[in-house]
């Protein structure tokens, strides 16, 4: 995590994950190994609470070790996630991509993923009310 945003994960996501691990019926987190070493991981859930929708999955994280990434980790444990997630009764799966970090927005639309039926709006504390 830390080799790709530049710090350690927050609390809420180590929270999260090991949530996951409690609510098995519902997650799902995968680790990709090379040798001994974690080379990847990928994490998500299935919810049905947000804006009515029906229950849809959420990967809400994955990444790659630098030294392996381009062997094609990621999009396996992406793929394995998505069928693990619509198997747990998702209809549809999810994720939220910053614009401008291509090389995740690359992975997610190569392994499928198109706009869906939902804009993300914001509003900080120095926007205008």
């Amino acid at each position: 995590y830390a080799s790709h945003v530049g710090s350690a994960p927050v609390e809420s996501f180590s929270a999260r994950v090991r949530r996951l691990f409690e609510e098995p019926a519902t997650s799902v987190a995968l680790v990709a190994e090379v040798g001994e070493a974690v080379a990847g991981y990928v994490v998500g859930e299935v919810r049905s609470w947000e804006f009515g929708s029906e229950p849809a999955g959420w990967i809400f994280g994955v990444s790659v070790a630098p030294e392996h990434e381009g062997r094609g980790i990621a999009r396996s444990l992406l793929a394995s996630a998505v069928d693990q997630l619509l198997a747990r009764g998702a209809r549809t799966v999810r994720t939220m991509v910053s614009n401008d970090d291509v090389p995740v927005l690359r992975l997610f639309r190569n392994a499928g993923f198109v706009a869906g039926p939902y804009t993300q709006l914001e509003l900080g504390p120095e926007d205008e009310r």
